[in-house]
Formats: C-alpha cells, sequence, structure tokens
C-alpha cells in the first residue's frame, strides 16, 4: 500500500510540474542583540511542487541585511537589563566602576557610536493551501503553514570585546543562540494565466521563533512579491 501511495504522490508531482524563482520584499525584525527594530530589504528563492494544482510543497531561503548606529551606553543598557536581576538603569555609570571600568574613560567610551550591521538568513519549508477564486480562475488567493529556521548574526557582538577589557574581564557577555528554529504562516495571492509557464505572486509572512529567553528573536514580518517559472 505504501508503495502506491508513493507513487501516487510523485505522478501528483510529475503532472503538476515543479516551479523555482525569486522575491524581493520588506523585512521588519529586530536584532536580539540589541533590541534595536531592524526595517530593509530581503531577497530570496525558492522551489515549489505542486500536487494537483491545490496543494504546493515550497522549501525557500531569504537574506536580510541592514546597519544601525548604536553607542556602548545603548548595548550595554540593553544586555544589562536582560542579563543581570539586580541591575538599575540608572546605575550604569556607577555600576562600571565597581566592575573596573576606568572613571576618566567611562563618558568617552560610553557616547561613542558603532556601527552595527545585522544579518539575517532565512531557510524554510511551507505547505501552501490554494483557494479557488470563481470570478477570476486565474487569481488564486493562498494560506499556508510551515516550519524552518532564523540564522542571525550581529557585528554588536564586537561590543563585547570592549566591554570585557575596560572592565579587566569582570563584565563576560555570551553570545546569544545565532540560530532561531520557528513556525511561519503566509497569506498571499498567485496569479497564473493559463498554458503560461510563468506565475507571480504578492505574499506575508509573518515567523515566530521558538523559545522564551531573552535573548531569542521576536516575531518577524515579510511582505515580498515574487515570481515562479514552471507548470
Amino acid at each position: 500500500m505504501k508503495y502506491v501511495i508513493t507513487l501516487f504522490l510523485i505522478s501528483g508531482i510529475a503532472l503538476a510540474g515543479v516551479r523555482f524563482g525569486g522575491r524581493i520584499g520588506y523585512y521588519n525584525g529586530n536584532d536580539p542583540r540589541t533590541n534595536l527594530d531592524e526595517g530593509c530589504l530581503v531577497y530570496g528563492g525558492q522551489v515549489v511542487f505542486s500536487f494537483v494544482d491545490m496543494i504546493q510543497l515550497e522549501f525557500s531561503a531569504g537574506y536580510a541585511s541592514s546597519e544601525s548606529e548604536i553607542t556602548m551606553e545603548q548595548y550595554l543598557l540593553s544586555y544589562l537589563e536582560d542579563n543581570v536581576p539586580d541591575f538599575v538603569p540608572d546605575s550604569l555609570v556607577g555600576y562600571l566602576e565597581e566592575q573596573g571600568w576606568n572613571p576618566s574613560d567611562i563618558e568617552g567610551d560610553l557616547l561613542g557610536e558603532y556601527t552595527a550591521t545585522f544579518y539575517d538568513l532565512e531557510l524554510g519549508g511551507t505547505v501552501k493551501v490554494m483557494l479557488p477564486f470563481i470570478p477570476l480562475p486565474v487569481l488564486k488567493p493562498y494560506i499556508g503553514l510551515g516550519g524552518g529556521a532564523h540564522i542571525i548574526f550581529s557585528d554588536a557582538d564586537v561590543l563585547m570585546q570592549v566591554a570585557s577589557e575596560e572592565t579587566g574581564g569582570l563584565i563576560e557577555m555570551d553570545p546569544y543562540d545565532h540560530v532561531h528554529p520557528g513556525i511561519h504562516g503566509v497569506v498571499g495571492l498567485q496569479f497564473k494565466p493559463p498554458l503560461v509557464p510563468l506565475s507571480v505572486f504578492a505574499e506575508y509572512k509573518y515567523a515566530k521563533p521558538f523559545g522564551s529567553d531573552e535573548n531569542e528573536a521576536e516575531g518577524i514580518g515579510m511582505f515580498y512579491g515574487g515570481i515562479n517559472i514552471g507548470f
């Protein structure tokens, strides 16, 4: 029986074909290290396997990056508030002096600006269900659900070295987990003319990484348009 089911699935994919293409849009997430909101362009691509043209299995990848100006003060406040339970924001200077930071260096170092570059590489799989739209059959709204991971990096991690050196190693900062697995949902609209090996789509995706750790990524929203080639 399992061989019959496998043969049926393979036949369905062969009949419907395989599509591949690219996408571009807008990314709205946050840098877990600095807590800065990151809005930027997102680029990606996808491979789509269609089952009788009503159910699609999509494997996709996306990439986003942006730069933000941050001071050491902003960086340390964000880190200490998340990782030191009894830390009071008004006591930052006093806290740093207690940790061995030279008072004559505090003001200049805290107000110095650093450029932090944020990167997010997304990998995922999504099952999409195409919904019939009777007035215009070439238009198909759809919904979908899937899972994957966001691999997030930030240049702000180099500021850990500055804080460690200034305090003689008393302030120890551990990099957060760069891999954030999670689930996502999508809603979209596909336009596919008959007898043409081309389809265009517009889609909104919302991803929610797992975990409740303070250094976990928060919800990530993406809106983009794309194109697929193939029947």
